[in-house]
């Protein structure tokens, strides 16, 4: 276990006017990993793996309501200005949403569903292995089941942290050279199918080795980033789709093949061979119009 480190001075990132934190805590509710992460109140604790160093590092945020600001601290100490560009990376402060909202407001399907919840942000993992994963995970089954499975990856493979004052102890989520290491079969005793432990082991082997870069995706076009992972076996449109919206911030990334989208568009009446064609005119910001159709079904995908 990681011996306890010290905190480090509180850093506060004043928020713009229309920052929604309390529907972005909500939707983490919904997606939390125990092992990994804790929603309570206006507060946020999570542990993050920074795929550079491959050090793991816990981020503690709380919602400064009166003020409308975020206050962050770190375990161990970071710089203040990677403190806030954490902050911003993971509640999507930097995305100005006004094309976005120009946009929707003069399309017949997304007016409404702004005008209902205006200016929706796109919470990011901080580390693209962890989103990879945990995509793959979500293949064809619930939330709540992804994140069960996710809970358990995560406490056989990852790394025990020091606890924090009161709580019971978070876990680093393991590097890909960790379940590149571990195989298929010792993957499969949490108990995966067959091929979801296949194609974890693959694209963890894919990623350590270095036959994929990560980071060179990030801000790729993309149907180039959508070529790149689902040539690897197990990764399809769905699954690239949702690692460019939740790991690497591509606000065109639209996971046409979802079933809250399928659900959501089939409820205005679209066919499912024509959502593609409507979704057209979101670009490029139709990773904000998933969230807006997610959200219209009462569900945070």
């Amino acid at each position: 276990m990681s011996d306890g480190a010290s905190w480090s001075r509180r850093v506060r990132i004043a928020l713009p006017p229309d920052v929604d934190v309390r529907w972005t805590l909500r939707y983490l509710v919904v997606r939390t990993v125990e092992a990994l992460e804790r929603v309570q109140g206006d507060s946020y604790l999570r542990s993050v793996r920074q795929h550079d160093t491959g050090r793991h590092v816990l981020l503690d945020l709380s919602h400064d309501v009166a003020a409308h600001a975020l206050v962050a601290r770190t375990r161990p100490v970071l710089p203040p200005a990677e403190i806030r560009a954490m902050v911003e990376r993971s509640f999507d402060l930097g995305a100005d949403l006004g094309a976005f909202a120009a946009l929707a407001r003069k399309d017949v399907l997304l007016a409404p569903l702004i005008t209902a919840r205006p200016f929706l942000r796109l919470p990011q993992l901080l580390d693209p292995f962890e989103g990879v994963m945990r995509a793959v995970l979500g293949q064809q089954v619930s939330v709540v089941g992804a994140s069960t499975m996710t809970d358990r990856l995560v406490r056989a493979f990852g790394t025990p942290l020091a606890a924090v004052e009161g709580q019971a102890p978070l876990f680093g989520f393991p590097s890909p050279a960790t379940l590149a290491h571990a195989g298929a079969d010792t993957l499969r005793t949490i108990g995966l199918t067959n091929a979801k432990a296949a194609t974890l082991h693959g694209v963890s082997h894919a990623i350590a080795s270095g036959a994929i870069d990560l980071d060179a995706l990030r801000g790729a076009p993309t149907d180039a980033a959508e070529a790149t992972l689902i040539a690897l076996p197990g990764i399809g449109p769905w699954t690239a789709h949702y690692v460019r919206m939740r790991a690497l911030g591509d606000r065109d990334a639209f996971p046409a093949a979802d079933l809250g989208v399928l659900k959501a568009m089939a409820l205005a009446g679209i066919h499912k061979r024509d959502i593609l064609a409507r979704a057209a005119s979101w670009r490029p910001w139709r990773a904000y119009a998933t969230l807006h159709l997610w959200e219209s079904l009462g569900k945070r995908e």
